[in-house]
């Protein structure tokens, strides 16, 4: 991948001072050599958005997992060593009524926390493939840790397969708000 140094026409083609555009080796080393472009690191490892929505979606019901947000991953998009980053944001009413919210992937729960007098929940929840599609390391459990006392979280969901993402919540009583206001899920591919 090159960056080019001034305006330059390349198999008839414009290309800017600044653009940056990837060729065959040899174009590239001669534009190079002839101070027409600089080498140009490319991102190799790229960082995927599987799904996103800050679109607000409320419990309407009680005693009852509700699904606020749910898509699914299709089977080969996750490698052997890819990291998945889910990152969801509820927000609910301060009462001493239980607000239950849970990710889960494939049916499994790979978050789960109830919640009174607090207003908002915005974990990190990272799922890291253990050069398996069906191994995966959940390093952080609630928080960055050290000098831990549990062991990481492992689970066994196979991303060979098409596999649905669930985010639910719960709320004990109709004079309480609970909403999924927003959630990320980032694919970080692996080796």
């Amino acid at each position: 991948m090159i960056r080019f140094l001034n305006d330059e026409t390349v198999a008839g083609y414009r290309y800017g001072k600044g653009a940056i555009s990837r060729f065959d080796d040899v174009t590239e080393a001669i534009l190079i050599a002839q101070g027409d472009a600089e080498d140009y690191p490319a991102v190799t490892k790229p960082v995927e958005v599987l799904a996103s929505s800050a679109v607000a979606a409320s419990c309407a019901l009680t005693a009852t997992d509700e699904v606020l947000g749910s898509f699914t991953v299709h089977g080969g998009i996750i490698g052997v060593n890819s990291i998945l980053q889910i990152e969801p944001v509820w927000t609910f009413s301060s009462s001493a009524n239980n607000k239950i919210l849970k990710v889960r992937v494939d049916g499994v729960t790979v978050y789960g926390a109830t919640r009174t007098m607090s207003v908002k929940e915005a974990p990190l929840i990272v799922l890291a493939n253990r050069n398996s599609l069906t191994a995966q390391i959940q390093p952080y459990d609630n928080a960055y840790v050290t000098a831990g006392s549990d062991t990481p979280a492992t689970y066994t969901i196979n991303f060979a397969n098409s596999v649905t993402f669930d985010i639910t919540g719960q709320r004990a009583s109709n004079g309480d708000a609970l909403k999924l206001e927003y959630y990320r899920v980032l694919h970080f591919v692996g080796d």
